[in-house]
C-alpha cells in the first residue's frame, strides 16, 4: 500500500500532465489580418476551389488573443473580421487529418523557417506555399512546390516565380527540411467543418532549458538571503 508522501507525489505528476495536455475543445476564433502581408499565388491541386489565384501569408487571430496563424485547408475560406464559433483547437500530435510523417515535416518547417517567415510579405507567402505543399502533396511525390518542375507532384504552384521570389523560397525551405527538430510541442491546429483550418505556433522551452531556468532562480534567491542576513548582521 502507499504511503501518503508516494500518493500525493503520483497526484502531483498526474495533475501536471493534465495541466500540459491539449485536449480538443471549441473555442471563438477570428482572424483580424495578415500579419506581414501576403502575396498572391497561383497554385494547382485535386479539388483545390478556392483560386486559381489566392493571398497567402500568415495572419493573426484575436481571438485566441496573440495566435499568428497560417492556413493547412485549400478547400474552405474565412473572412477577417468575422467570429466564429465552430472552430475545435487540438494539439498537432493529436490532430487526426495529418499522418505522422506529415505533422514532422510541419515541425521542421517552423522549427528552421518560422522566424524568417514573419520578416516580409514575400517569405511569409512562401512559407505559406511551403505548408500547403506539405499538408496536401501525395506521399509519392516529393515536396516540390515548383510547377515547372518534372516532378512538381499533385500540389503546385505556377506563379510568382523566378530567383528570390515566392515559389524559389519555398523550394529552398523544403530541401531545407531534414536539418530541423520534429518536436511537435507548441502547435496547436484549428479546424472547423464549415471555415479554413488553421495551424498556430507558440515556442515550448525544452525541459534542459526549464532546468537551467530553476537552477538560475535558485542561485539567485540564495544570494539574495546571503545578501540580506549579512545587512542583518
Amino acid at each position: 500500500m502507499w504511503s501518503l508522501h508516494r500518493k500525493l507525489a503520483a497526484l502531483c505528476i498526474l495533475s501536471a500532465a493534465l495541466a500540459w495536455t491539449q485536449v480538443a475543445h471549441a473555442d471563438p476564433l477570428m482572424a483580424t489580418g495578415f500579419t506581414v502581408g501576403s502575396q498572391p499565388v497561383t497554385l494547382t491541386s485535386p479539388g483545390f476551389v478556392l483560386g486559381p489565384t489566392v493571398p497567402a501569408g500568415a495572419f493573426n487571430l484575436n481571438p485566441p488573443a496573440g495566435v499568428v496563424a497560417y492556413c493547412i485547408d485549400i478547400f474552405q475560406t474565412l473572412s477577417f473580421g468575422a467570429l466564429y464559433n465552430d472552430y475545435t483547437a487540438t494539439s498537432l500530435a493529436a490532430d487526426v487529418g495529418l499522418t505522422a510523417a506529415r505533422k514532422a515535416e510541419i515541425a521542421q518547417l517552423y522549427h528552421g523557417f518560422y522566424d524568417a517567415s514573419l520578416t516580409s510579405a514575400t517569405n511569409s507567402a512562401a512559407f505559406q506555399l511551403a505548408l500547403w505543399e506539405i499538408a496536401f502533396e501525395s506521399a509519392v511525390n516529393p515536396l516540390n512546390a515548383d510547377g515547372a518542375s518534372l516532378d512538381k507532384g499533385a500540389t503546385y504552384a505556377t506563379g510568382p516565380d523566378g530567383p528570390g521570389t515566392v515559389i524559389a523560397i519555398a523550394n529552398s525551405w523544403l530541401g531545407g527540411l531534414g536539418g530541423f527538430s520534429t518536436d511537435l510541442n507548441g502547435f496547436t491546429t484549428y479546424r472547423s467543418g464549415e471555415h479554413q483550418d488553421l495551424i498556430g505556433y507558440h515556442h515550448v522551452p525544452e525541459p534542459a532549458t526549464l532546468v537551467m531556468l530553476a537552477v538560475g532562480l535558485g542561485m539567485l534567491g540564495l544570494a539574495t538571503r546571503r545578501r540580506l542576513k549579512g545587512l542583518g548582521a
